[in-house]
């Protein structure tokens, strides 16, 4: 009995439909963000799965039934679940095609009522769709054109970019930059750059601005992306119609409309977030990717620092109070090293979450498998029993067994990192259920799920 009401006025209450009247109803909205290739695609459609179906999220602890809705607004695409789920619901299912652009998709998640006389709780999730390298421009918001490319000729010329970037700077050479041209060399110019952010990104590199290059959303082929870092002049003023005039307008409005308008008002209204780290194609590609990996997760934070300035509080505010980092293909792992591979995860988010907590943010850390597509098994080498993995590897037609290696607690150090000591196989998924009230095997996906809403519940 609640305190202060007699049977007969809970009874009373029942009658006269009081869930109108006390009908809990809250809102979380989740920005789901990762670099591309870390699974955000994968990720959003296991949690969505595994909601619907609440079978594998007894630890959960509430009885609830979870149903998509349709969108509260038209302000985004809506994230194309059904499609998806047609896709992998086949005999022979193939990763889903990653996201280039925003997307959210709205639950309606019904929490049982611990009283008769009560309505049951309606939880309103949103989940957003958001590409990670939009949110590595954050910095540009803040610099100037010339400030920006500064600091990107120093990382250029400082670091092992700079034989990537060499295509590049000899085109640019090709051109008077300063003088008066017809614009017709700056698609030359930015083609070259663009290939050379290609071929960072292909080498496991994490940090490319800007980050539309990569992930362009709506803005494929928009002259708005014809910039690129330029050399600062020197005793002289660029001629009006330069290229280096152009670009620095271009960047001017790229900053203007892109990043400040579609990032910081979208990342205003997010509640919680999920960051999704690749740490095993980290380990891959060796040591210089390592550290712009863990560059790229500082930067990615660096969202809360602007909402502590006060001139952008109005933006962003402090309103996000939870975020999670997640490294994604732990199922591309023997069991037996998840305990180090949960250990190389928080190596290497480590810093990226004394930024947040030092703010007031709670942070926790889970390694994950949305779609476990893996068995361990154990196979006799040499005499001894090791542990790996029974799955089929992308490109081959039947299934398999892969010895995957141990993986270290800690990254190695650059003189320890060999180019061929880690090489972690490929696998194709499992099919999705075909009923909605079934899930797909995860690992540590309930673990995770109750982080993001356990408490809303």
């Amino acid at each position: 009995m609640i305190k202060g009401l007699s049977n007969e006025s809970l009874k009373f209450l029942k009658d006269i439909n009081a869930d109108k009247l006390f009908q809990q109803r809250e809102k979380l909205r989740i920005a789901v963000t990762g670099l591309s290739r870390s699974g955000k695609t994968v990720f959003i459609s296991s949690l969505i799965n595994q909601l619907i179906s609440g079978k594998r999220l007894s630890s959960l602890g509430k009885s609830f039934v979870a149903r998509i809705v349709p969108p509260d607004s038209d302000d985004l695409p809506e994230f194309e679940y059904r499609t998806i789920l047609q896709g992998v619901r086949d005999s022979e299912p193939t990763w889903p095609k990653s996201t280039s652009s925003i997307s959210k998709i709205n639950l309606e998640i019904e929490v049982k009522s611990e009283s008769e006389f009560f309505p049951n709780k309606i939880l309103e999730l949103e989940i957003i769709d958001y590409p990670g390298e939009w949110l590595l421009d954050l910095p540009m918001f803040e610099m100037s054109f010339e400030e920006w490319s500064v600091d990107s000729y120093s990382e250029i010329n400082s670091s092992a970019r700079k034989e990537y970037s060499k295509v590049w700077q000899e085109e640019l050479s090709k051109h008077d930059i300063y003088g008066f041209t017809d614009g017709s060399q700056d698609k030359l110019i930015v083609d070259e750059y663009q290939k050379y952010m290609d071929r960072l990104r292909e080498d496991g590199f994490s940090v490319i601005q800007p980050g539309r290059h990569i992930q362009p959303g709506g803005l494929k082929d928009s002259s708005i992306l014809l910039f690129t870092p330029l050399p600062k002049p020197k005793y002289i003023t660029p001629h009006q119609d330069s290229i280096y005039t152009r670009f620095k307008q271009r960047y001017d409005r790229y900053s203007r409309e892109m990043v400040r308008k579609l990032l910081l008002e979208y990342f205003s209204q997010f509640d919680r977030q999920i960051v999704l780290v690749d740490v095993l194609k980290t380990l891959q590609n060796g040591y210089n990717s390592f550290i712009d990996m863990t560059k790229a997760l500082k930067l990615l934070m660096q969202i809360y620092d602007y909402g502590n300035q006060s001139f952008l509080k109005k933006w962003v505010g402090s309103k996000i109070d939870r975020v999670i980092f997640s490294a994604t293909k732990a199922d591309y792992v023997a069991h037996s090293q998840h305990e180090n591979y949960r250990r190389l995860l928080q190596s290497t988010v480590e810093e990226a979450m004394k930024e947040l907590n030092i703010k007031g943010i709670e942070t926790f850390s889970e390694i994950i498998a949305s779609v476990k597509s893996t068995e361990d098994v154990l196979k006799e080498y040499n005499g001894k029993n090791l542990s790996c993995l029974k799955g089929k590897v992308v490109g081959n037609d039947s299934e398999s067994i892969e010895y995957p290696g141990e993986v270290p607690y800690q990254f190695p150090s650059k003189a320890d990192w060999s180019s061929d000591l880690f090489n972690f196989a490929n696998f194709s998924p499992i099919p999705f259920p075909d009923r909605d009230s079934d899930s797909v095997p995860h690992i540590n996906m309930d673990r995770v799920i109750e982080k993001l809403i356990g408490d809303k519940l």
